[in-house]
């Protein structure tokens, strides 16, 4: 009887005491945008990064200066890369900036800008595709 019950209380504490593997989904789970923020105000920017065949790209360089503060003396550069959903949030954008806001997009050799317009939409959504 003893021989029985140790390998059984062994087997049991594994059971019990160790966690469980999770076993991933495929295509299920959805990735989240990286998200950074510039502290300036409440409007945001979510770019959305292309290839030339329509598939996300993952670790695209997203740069922008915002001017603030009194004659837009003061500058904050952001910059960030892509999530693997080809995804860039901003947000903490100021609603009345002093110059116009530039984001630039770039991977490898290539380059794309947008003008983000908080006049015109505060919560704007960019798709931007690299040639």
């Amino acid at each position: 009887m003893r021989t029985l019950s140790l390998p059984t209380l062994l087997l049991f504490s594994l059971l019990v005491f160790c966690p469980q593997a999770e076993f991933a989904q495929s295509g299920t789970a959805e990735v989240p945008p990286t998200e950074i923020s510039a502290d300036l105000g409440t409007c945001s920017a979510l770019i959305t990064v292309t290839g030339a065949d329509s598939k996300p790209v993952y670790n695209a360089k997203v740069t922008t200066r915002i001017h603030y503060g009194f004659m837009g003396a003061k500058k904050l550069d952001l910059e960030t890369y892509a999530s693997a959903a080809g995804q860039v949030k901003i947000v903490g954008l100021p609603e009345l900036p002093k110059k116009p806001v530039f984001i630039y997009i770039s991977k490898d050799d290539k380059l794309e800008s947008v003008e983000f317009k908080p006049d015109v939409h505060c919560q704007a959504s960019f798709d931007v595709q690299l040639k």
